[in-house]
């Protein structure tokens, strides 16, 4: 029947719309740095997680891991590799207490893996324990292959609404 849409047609539009949505985040995302750069807060968990923002109390595991990581930015200099490779692996080690915090650690990991760092080889080497466990889950089928960017859009969006 003409004008009349079948389930089909109104899954192919929700998918287009939600493919729509994550190509803005992943723009966002790409024009953040700037912003960044000039000192913007980003806070996108607790008292100690995103770029510029670090202050008060540890709120819960996450928060104190990402306040380790600032400590030892501190000590080290910025861009340090080895401050998100050890970060890095203390999220990929984590046992989290519930799918809500673990799966905003892993989208803090996954934003630290592509964070720049000094060191060529340490940056290459956090790219790629990003994208093996991303390429691992998918595989094993525990997560679509657009969820990097469901988890990274909401941090955007998270940092975004909380930001000053």
């Amino acid at each position: 029947m003409p004008g009349r849409k079948t389930l089909d047609d109104r899954a192919r539009v929700a998918q287009d719309r939600t493919m729509l949505k994550r190509l803005a985040l992943l723009i966002a995302l790409v024009a953040a740095p700037p912003a960044l750069a000039q000192g913007m807060a980003f806070p996108v968990h607790g008292n100690w997680c995103g770029p510029n923002h670090g202050a008060g109390p540890v709120l819960d595991l996450l928060d104190a891991a990402c306040m380790r990581h600032d400590m030892c930015v501190v000590q080290a200099g910025p861009l340090d590799c080895g401050c998100d490779l050890a970060f890095m692996g203390e999220l990929r080690a984590q046992g989290w207490p519930n799918l809500v915090l673990a799966a905003k650690a892993r989208a803090v990991y996954e934003i630290i893996a592509l964070a720049p760092c000094t060191d060529p080889d340490g940056h290459r080497l956090k790219v790629n324990l990003a994208a093996s466990d991303w390429a691992r889950d998918v595989a094993l089928g525990v997560e679509p292959p657009w969820a990097v960017l469901d988890r990274l859009g909401g941090l955007f969006v998270e940092g975004m609404a909380r930001g000053h």
